[in-house]
């Protein structure tokens, strides 16, 4: 996850980004610090890719709430987390729609909730993209049930539909978990979504969708354990 901290105070953007990373797992986020508003507008200006903002509301130049009514102009999803040690701005930020205001100084139980509720909220949104008959189409990686091998090319099958790609198998893996992590292999032929697993054997897998796959002798106790870590860290 990429995250901008923009805080006009040097010491509490670093506090925040040290709490985050410490929180969320070094390996798994990177923060970016900004110094005042401008400097953040200026990164989307250039087109710097972000996934959430955590923005000072008091700032001696451009203040957050004006900040965040510019970036809003460049994108209307991405979330913004205020932060405030003014409570009363909060109705303020329903303007901007404000993913969540956090009081400073920060309650690390209550960054450690937001930043659970962030990624939740950028799963939901995130999307394949396959072509088919030459056109784009976009499915949230949510519904994609699994990818299956076929011949030379690969089924990526979703809730509610089918697309075939021509493509290699190790190609639509890397795809997918360029996405979402949360895939196993369990057949030379098959890429599972764990979150659609409702019961998982020996040798065989069932989807919520009632298909059974098969899984391979090989890769069954590899696969078990990887929806067991899937399932712990996502509390299902």
């Amino acid at each position: 996850m990429r995250i901008a901290v923009v805080d006009d105070e040097r010491v509490f953007r670093q506090q925040i980004a040290d709490m985050i990373s410490s929180l969320y797992g070094r390996e798994n986020v990177s923060c970016f610090l900004f110094s005042d508003g401008r400097e953040l507008v200026r990164s989307f200006e250039n087109d710097f890719k972000l996934d959430a903002i955590f923005l000072d509301i008091e700032m001696k130049e451009l203040d957050g709430m004006s900040t965040a009514k510019v970036i809003r102009e460049f994108s209307k999803e991405i979330p913004i987390i205020f932060l405030t040690s003014h409570t009363e701005l909060a109705m303020e930020g329903y303007e901007v729609d404000a993913f969540r205001f956090l009081g400073k100084p920060i309650d690390v139980n209550k960054l450690r909730q937001t930043l659970k509720d962030l990624e939740k909220k950028l799963k939901v949104e995130e999307k394949i993209v396959l072509r088919k008959d030459g056109e784009d189409l976009i499915f949230p990686i949510s519904s994609l049930l699994y990818a299956e091998a076929a011949n030379n090319s690969v089924k990526f099958v979703f809730s509610n539909s089918t697309v075939e790609q021509r493509m290699k198998f190790s190609e639509a893996m890397e795809k997918i978990d360029a996405i979402e992590s949360g895939f196993a292999k369990i057949h030379r032929s098959y890429y599972i979504n764990l979150a659609h697993v409702v019961k998982m054997g020996a040798t065989e897998v069932l989807l919520d969708n009632d298909e059974v796959l098969p899984i391979a002798r090989g890769m069954a106790a590899d696969a078990k354990k990887q929806l067991f870590d899937f399932i712990r860290s996502n509390g299902r």
